[in-house]
Order: structure tokens, then sequence, then C-alpha cells
């Protein structure tokens, strides 16, 4: 027994073109759910960003849409790499209950939205990972291969996610914090394209 197999989604499968895949079913399946959490961290960024442009002057708002543009990034590049083994799928739902989290305190300061980034991040790393082993695991190596650019994307996005609760570390004068973001986090980032 496969300690990683999946249910499959009734419309995940191969297209009838192409009748097979280098793609194995079960690393499909990891990748699936990972475009749903890819979607989860980009409206959970979103969010913060609303929040913080009503309650920061204007740095930690830029970071965070840019932080959203980066998941929904990631989600496409999954996509089309499913899509270019012909593998047939839909996107995953979101998960509200995390989107809202800003909504389950009284109070949020600004420092709260970094430490949930942080550890959403760990947690996509995590699943990343568990997607190269499966795919080791199952003689996948065309993907494992495929996802290193994944992993080091998101060494970069932990990296980021701590850089950012250091600065809490330092201050927590909102207007030095919101300065420190738009002056030296954001102007580290890569502009989107």
């Amino acid at each position: 027994t496969n300690k990683f197999k999946l249910e499959r989604d009734r419309g995940a499968a191969i297209s009838e073109a192409r009748k097979d895949s280098y793609l194995a079913a079960d690393v499909a399946d990891l990748l699936i759910q990972q475009v749903g959490l890819e979607l989860n961290n980009q409206y959970l960024y979103y969010n913060f960003g609303i929040w913080m442009d009503i309650n920061s002057p204007f740095g930690q708002a830029a970071y965070f849409y840019h932080r959203a543009g980066e998941e929904r990034d990631h989600a496409q590049w999954i996509i089309e790499y499913l899509t270019q083994a012909d593998f047939l799928f839909s996107i995953p739902g979101t998960d509200a209950q995390y989107i809202d989290i800003y909504k389950t305190k009284k109070e949020l300061s600004v420092k709260d939205p970094h430490d949930e980034t942080l550890i959403r991040e760990i947690e996509t790393t995590r699943a990343i990972n568990n997607i190269k082993a499966v795919a080791d695991e199952t003689n996948d190596y065309l993907t494992s291969h495929w996802l290193r650019r994944l992993l080091l994307e998101q060494a970069e996005e932990e990296e980021l996610s701590h850089t950012a609760l250091d600065i809490f570390s330092h201050t927590d004068d909102p207007l030095i914090v919101d300065k420190y973001f738009k002056d030296v986090v954001m102007g580290q980032l890569p502009a989107q394209g």
C-alpha cells in the first residue's frame, strides 16, 4: 500500500489524445492540491494587503500585494506543468477559514499577518518537499527535477518572511516599520510581470 495514495479527483485524468503521461498520478494529485494551497496563500495575502491599506501608511500593503502576486505565479507554474503533461483537472476550492483570519481575532496587530505568513510559507515548503519525495518514490524524476525551481523560490519566500518578522524585534513604531517595508523590503523584491 502506498502511504501517499490519495483519492483521485473524479474530473482529473490524462487527456484521451495523449493516452499516457510522464507525470505520475500520485504526483499529479499532490500538484493539484498544491495549486489550491498557492491560491489560498494568494487570497490570504490579498486580504492582509487590504487590511494593511487601511491600518498602515503604505509599505506593508504593497508588500502583501506583491506576495499575493508571487503566490498566483506559483499556482500558474504548476498549472502550466500539469497541462504540459496533458493532465486534465479542476482547480481546488479555497479555504475561507484561512482567508478570513484577520476577522477571527478581536484585534489584529500589524505584526500578526507576518506571523501567519511565515507559518503558511513553512507549511507550503513542507508540502512541496512532500511532492518531491513522492516524485522520487514513484521514479517521476522529471517532476522531481522541475520542483527544484519551486523549492528555491520557497526558500526565498521563507527567508523574506523571517526578515519581515525580524523588523518587529527591533521596533514596534508603525511608521518606522512601514518606511522599512517601503524602502528596503520592496526595493529587494523583483518587479512582477
